[in-house]
């Protein structure tokens, strides 16, 4: 047997050693130096591209599930049915790849509660999906506290009622708040909120207000009612009957809101700043945001009210088939599913 053909035995057998996720690194970084440049990751970063595998694996299932079930609704259309699976062989590789670099640079991880979230989205322009990446409440967070200019003790979100007691206080050079929650069985409307940013300094400490009304204006442009709160389609067997009006999750998404004015209001070191920085906040979230909830409103009205939203992700599941996927958390995927890396 010629040195060739061992070495390409060798080859095939260390491939198939390897799990999906360090293959999916491996290809991750041959495609972002083929597209970028050269690329140097230490061993933490690679642990979290890794982990971007698992969680970008189980988006893209459980979004062919929920692909497969609307198209099987009585109420989509022909010409409005989505007949492009959504896999890997279907994913934009290749934005993909600088995409999940830059995260990891900044140390954003997938496996840890409300830090980064990925949802995939049909690029109509190219066939393909794109995979957004939307940081939650503690990725946030991290990217201030990261690259902060000055050395942060506490980042603290809180929501104001009518019936709390609020007060900024400012004495000495140093700016503090009275907070107090006299009944929190009945704390009344919302009618504000407030971020606080402890520094290590003290004087530097700084308080976020938004009230009310300037946390609406926050609000996206097709904020879905089952987010925000507000008027719905009321459905009976299949069909429109009028309206209704439902509480939504106001309350998080308001928090969500003051949490990202405050996580903004960070000053950052221009030394801490790079070129991944520079690549994930020159992403318009708020109009990717804009998106994904016209998309989860559509498809509420469509879908007759029988369907679960992830509050974080804005994803649509199907309610009986989300407690068994929740519980198939696995790192491979169906043997005609298997991504090609």
């Amino acid at each position: 047997m010629s040195n060739e053909l061992v070495k390409k035995e060798q080859t095939e057998i260390q491939k198939q050693e390897l799990t999906a996720s360090e293959r999916f690194t491996g290809m991750v970084m041959k495609e972002f130096q083929g597209n970028i440049g050269a690329l140097n990751l230490n061993e933490y970063q690679k642990q979290l591209i890794r982990g971007y595998f698992i969680g970008i694996d189980n988006a893209l299932k459980k979004a062919e599930e929920a692909r497969v079930n609307k198209n099987s609704w009585k109420s989509t259309k022909e010409d409005d049915k989505n007949n492009l699976p959504i896999t890997w062989q279907n994913v934009n590789m290749n934005d993909l790849a600088i995409a999940v670099v830059h995260h990891a640079k900044l140390g954003l991880d997938m496996q840890i509660p409300n830090h980064l979230n990925a949802i995939p989205y049909k690029n109509n322009k190219t066939q393909k999906y794109d995979i957004g990446f939307l940081k939650g409440y503690k990725g946030l967070e991290y990217i201030a506290t990261q690259l902060s200019l000055y050395p942060i003790r506490n980042i603290i979100v809180e929501l104001i009622y009518s019936n709390d007691v609020f007060e900024i206080v400012n004495k000495d050079n140093i700016t503090r708040y009275n907070f107090i929650i006299k009944n929190p069985f009945d704390r009344g409307e919302i009618i504000g909120g407030f971020g606080y940013i402890q520094y290590v300094d003290e004087s530097r400490n700084k308080i976020i207000t938004l009230s009310k009304k300037d946390i609406d204006k926050r609000k996206p442009a097709y904020a879905a009612a089952e987010f925000w709160g507000g008027e719905k389609d009321k459905w009976e067997n299949g069909k429109k009957v009028g309206k209704e009006k439902i509480d939504g999750w106001y309350e998080e998404m308001a928090r969500k809101t003051i949490a990202r004015a405050t996580y903004n209001a960070v000053a950052i070191d221009p030394k801490k700043v790079n070129e991944s920085y520079a690549y994930v906040i020159e992403t318009n979230e708020n109009t990717y945001e804009n998106v994904i909830e016209g998309q989860v409103a559509e498809e509420i009205e469509e879908n007759a009210n029988k369907e679960l939203i992830d509050i974080e992700t804005g994803e649509i599941q199907d309610i009986e088939e989300n407690a068994s996927a929740e519980t198939n958390v696995e790192e491979t995927t169906k043997q005609n599913e298997r991504p090609a890396f």
